[in-house]
């Protein structure tokens, strides 16, 4: 199936066929919608693909590679329209230049790429979480390869399940992508 000439409709809006728009109620897991059908008319899926930007909130997983990718390409957006989960390497962490900033790089698996990642210690610590370990990371794009972490927790379930997640957000990158052209 091509993401860019299928979509899937319901009530009004467009949503993609493998992801939800974040609402006001907390982040949902991100599951199939029940019907398929083809968009045939050009014109009328760039119009509907304007309106998934602009229903909210979209949260994106990828490993770092792919977060640093997509947070180049989506830079024309508003940085809290889009909520990044990344999943990485932990590298040691450093204290800024706040009593409260930790700092610290998200690596690749293979250390070919990283994002520096900024943690807050306002509400709560930076968990303790040993350099080497495989951490899945939340928040938001500040600049160039560079979040502002929100969550960070070890990850204990199998890495291919994140794989199939993240190919449904970059389906949805494309969405938004095809959307502003």
């Amino acid at each position: 199936m091509n993401p860019s000439t299928s979509g899937c409709s319901s009530s009004s809006k467009r949503h993609h066929p493998y992801g939800r728009s974040l609402g006001p109620q907390a982040m949902p897991a991100l599951s199939p919608s029940t019907s398929n059908h083809v968009q045939n008319n050009s014109n009328k899926l760039n119009d509907e693909s304007k309106a998934v930007i602009d229903e909210g909130k979209k949260l994106l997983v990828g490993s770092v590679k792919q977060v640093a990718r997509w947070c180049q390409l989506l830079s024309f957006l508003e940085p809290t329209k889009i909520i990044y989960q990344v999943f990485g390497i932990m590298d040691s962490v450093i204290t800024g230049s706040n009593k409260c900033e930790k700092i610290f790089c998200l690596r690749s698996e293979h250390k070919k790429s990283g994002i520096v990642c900024v943690f807050y210690e306002i509400d709560r610590k930076i968990p303790n979480i040993s350099k080497g370990t495989l951490v899945l990371c939340t928040g938001h794009a500040k600049g160039k390869n560079k979040l502002q972490v929100f969550t960070i927790r070890e990850l204990h379930e199998d890495k291919n399940s994140f794989d199939r997640i993240s190919l449904v957000s970059h389906w949805t990158i494309n969405d938004i992508l095809i959307s502003k052209m």
